[in-house]
């Protein structure tokens, strides 16, 4: 390899790499950040703020148990941590966290790259989190739409989206699945996916880290001739398709939200 095919090897991986290992994934983050927390302002404006709580228990849990598991992951010292909580306003003057709805403290060693690049990922680990059960629980309860998000996310077209779910009929009381999935999706939805403040400047906290290792992983790449771009599309483009249609059922949450507000 010529030193120029090998300068434009390492250019092409740096742009696949911060592509796919970063602007795409800040971009789904920061639309779900936005559908979700419109949601919830909704929610807490219309009925009071502890209404998520109501309406979004599961999803709270599971996000702030994805900050949890990921600061472990990192090596992290957790100092204090609460999956689900009431707000007080009442008590704001006197707690940081009265106004939360969960949370978890944590400490880390700045000196050390894993760890603060770990709080990178402990900021988004939420997106991961929610998702991940959200699939699961479609896998679980309707298995045959969990096929068809699967054959979009490979091929994305409508008619691999809206197969007729025929197994999903024959594994059980299709429309007590149905309710159920729907119950649970809105629940995650409602108080999982929204990142906060806190978060955003948590992840804010790891980005250089993280830059540098990408960096290294492309330029590395680009001397062993390996094409990136390549693998990226083929291993992370499905998941992103599939990320694209959590995206959607926000938005769908968001829009019954607004229905049942006007009726309310």
């Amino acid at each position: 390899m010529t030193f120029g095919s090998l300068g434009q090897q390492i250019l092409a991986n740096l742009l696949a790499i911060f592509l796919y290992g970063l602007a795409i994934p800040l971009l789904f983050s920061w639309g779900l950040t936005v559908i979700n927390r419109n949601t919830k302002q909704l929610l807490a404006g219309h009925f009071g703020i502890n209404s998520q709580v109501y309406l979004g228990a599961l999803g709270i849990i599971v996000h702030e148990a994805s900050h949890l598991l990921m600061a472990l992951l990192f090596g992290h010292k957790i100092t204090r941590f609460r999956l689900l909580k009431f707000a007080h306003p009442e008590n704001r003057e006197r707690d940081p966290e009265a106004m939360t709805l969960g949370y978890v403290n944590h400490r880390w060693n700045s000196g050390d790259t894993y760890q603060t690049m770990g709080n990178f990922f402990i900021g988004f680990a939420p997106i991961v989190g929610v998702s991940a059960l959200l699939f699961g629980l479609t896998a679980w309860l309707l298995p045959q739409t969990y096929g068809n998000i699967l054959a979009f996310a490979q091929d994305p077209s409508w008619s691999a989206l809206f197969h007729a779910p025929v197994s999903d009929v024959a594994t059980g009381p299709f429309l007590a699945h149905l309710l159920l999935w729907l119950i649970l999706v809105t629940n995650l939805s409602v108080g999982g996916f929204d990142l906060s403040a806190a978060d955003l400047k948590n992840s804010a906290n790891g980005l250089t880290s993280y830059v540098i290792v990408l960096s290294f992983i492309a330029v590395s790449a680009g001397v062993l001739e390996w094409s990136l771009a390549v693998w990226f599309s083929q291993h992370l483009l499905p998941v992103f398709m599939a990320l694209l249609l959590v995206v959607v059922i926000s938005g769908v949450v968001n829009g019954l939200v607004r229905l049942v507000i006007k009726k309310f």
